[in-house]
C-alpha cells in the first residue's frame, strides 16, 4: 500500500489533501467551486499574455499580407452599378490610347510616406496594448494561484470561496471583453488606414493618367499573376513622386 502511495501523481495527492482539509465543508460544494473557477478563468486565458501578443502581432502581419494590391485588385464595392448620369458620362469620354501602364505595389508599400506613417502610428498602439493587457493576465493569474493556495490551506470556507470565485470570473470576463474590443480597435484603424491609401494611390493615377491617356493601369508585385512587364510602361517612380510630394513639403 505504501508503495502504491508513493507512485501516485503529484496532481492526485493534492486533490486527496484539499478533501481531507475541507471535511468540515460538503465535498461536493468545494470541488464545484474548485472546478468552475479552473474552467472560467484558467481555460479561457491559458497563457493568455503569449495569445494576445500573437493574435495582435497577426493582425498587424495580415495588413502588411494583405497591402495595397488585394484591395485595389478587388476595387470599390458597387463598382460595377452605373447610374444613368454615369453613363451618360462615360459616353462623352474620350477613349484611351489602347496603352498599359504598370504600378509596382511593393515599391509603393515601401516608399509611400503615408504607408510608414500609418503604419508606425498602428504599430505603436498595438504594443502598448500588448504590455496592458500582459500586465492584467499576470495580476489574474497570481489571484487566481492565492485562491487555489486559500482553498488547499482550507482558510476559506464555502460561502467565501464562492464569493472569490465570483470576482474572479467577473475579472476574467471583464478581460476578455476588452482584450476583444482592443482587437476590434487596431483591426478597424487598419482598415481605414489601407483605404486611405488606396484612395490617395488611385486618384494620384487618375491624375497622371489625364496626360497619357492609357486604358489600363495595373499593379503588380510579389505574389501576383504578372509574369513579365514591359519596363518603359513601368510609372511606379513617378507615382511614388506624386505620392510623397505633400511629405516633402512639411519636410
Amino acid at each position: 500500500m505504501e508503495q502504491e502511495e508513493m507512485n501516485k501523481p503529484e496532481e492526485e495527492k493534492m486533490e486527496e489533501t484539499i478533501v481531507d482539509v475541507q471535511t468540515e465543508q460538503p465535498a461536493s460544494e468545494m470541488e464545484t467551486v474548485k472546478d468552475e473557477v479552473n474552467e472560467s478563468v484558467c481555460k479561457p486565458h491559458c497563457h493568455k499574455g503569449l495569445c494576445i501578443a500573437r493574435l495582435l502581432f497577426d493582425l498587424l502581419m495580415l495588413a502588411a499580407v494583405i497591402t495595397l494590391f488585394v484591395l485595389y485588385a478587388k476595387g470599390r464595392p458597387n463598382a460595377h452599378k452605373k447610374s444613368g448620369a454615369d453613363n451618360v458620362a462615360i459616353a462623352n469620354m474620350t477613349p484611351g490610347n489602347g496603352d498599359i501602364l504598370y504600378v509596382n505595389i511593393d515599391s509603393i508599400n515601401a516608399n509611400y510616406e503615408m504607408v510608414k506613417i500609418l503604419t508606425d502610428s498602428i504599430d505603436a498602439e498595438k504594443s502598448k496594448k500588448e504590455v496592458v493587457f500582459q500586465n492584467r493576465q499576470k495580476a489574474l493569474e497570481t489571484k487566481l494561484r492565492n485562491y487555489q493556495q486559500n482553498i488547499q490551506s482550507g482558510s476559506l470556507n464555502a460561502q467565501q470561496a464562492q464569493y472569490a470565485e465570483a470576482s474572479l470570473q467577473q475579472e476574467s470576463a471583464q478581460l476578455q471583453s476588452d482584450y476583444e474590443q482592443a482587437l476590434a480597435s487596431l483591426e478597424a484603424r487598419t482598415t481605414a488606414a489601407l483605404s486611405q491609401i488606396q484612395d490617395s494611390l488611385i486618384a494620384v493615377t487618375k491624375r497622371i493618367n489625364e496626360e497619357r491617356n492609357a486604358s489600363f493601369i495595373m499593379t503588380y508585385g510579389g505574389g501576383s499573376n504578372l509574369i513579365l512587364a514591359d519596363p518603359t510602361r513601368d510609372i511606379t517612380s513617378e507615382v511614388l513622386e506624386a505620392l510623397n510630394k505633400p511629405f516633402k513639403k512639411k519636410k
